[in-house]
């Protein structure tokens, strides 16, 4: 078997560990991965997913940093990195990884969300209530994203919004 294919085999193996909630045996995995190909960005990515979940988010940082530098930027690369910073306390970076990431894909909704919370953390409910209303409006079933909106829609007063978002809320959790 080639490094390649073994390479191949290992990610799938990682993947497979992630995807099971097996986050250091996914790590461990795509650790192995990286040895064979170690100029691989997904490999690099995928380290920094079973990092992030593990609660790493220092080293989820530095997978996904590297995954940049090998791979050039992607939004949902992007996106992760900043929630990795952001859960470091590196607000500022994190800011610019979303903006970033919504430069690339100006629909994309985790980074709307993500970047909504960070504006709502720092008390700029109307930002945070357009990122929360963009981001639901790019993936109309975003449960976290229609949360925040209800809880930046109450921030602000808006009652109307508030309430219009925990029926959404309400229907969502009539599907689950």
């Amino acid at each position: 078997m080639s490094g390649a294919d073994r390479a191949s085999e290992l990610a799938a193996d990682g993947i497979a560990a992630l995807e099971a909630g097996r986050y250091d045996e996914a790590a461990q995995a795509f650790v192995a991965a990286r040895r064979l190909d170690p100029a691989s960005p997904a490999l690099a990515f995928d380290l920094g997913l079973a990092r992030l979940r593990d609660g790493r988010a220092r080293d989820a940082g530095a997978a996904f940093e590297e995954a940049l530098a090998l791979g050039g930027e992607e939004p949902d690369l992007l996106c992760n990195l900043g929630l990795a910073l952001f859960e470091t306390g590196r607000e500022a970076e994190a800011e610019r990884a979303y903006l970033r990431a919504l430069e690339l894909e100006p629909g994309h909704p985790e980074a709307a969300n993500d970047l909504g919370v960070l504006m709502f953390g720092r008390g700029d409910y109307d930002r945070a209530r357009g990122l929360f209303a963009a981001a639901t409006a790019s993936r109309r079933d975003y449960y976290d994203a229609w949360f925040n909106l209800r809880d930046a829609c109450a921030e602000l007063g808006l009652d109307a919004e508030r309430a219009a978002a925990q029926a959404e809320l309400d229907r969502l959790d009539g599907r689950r």
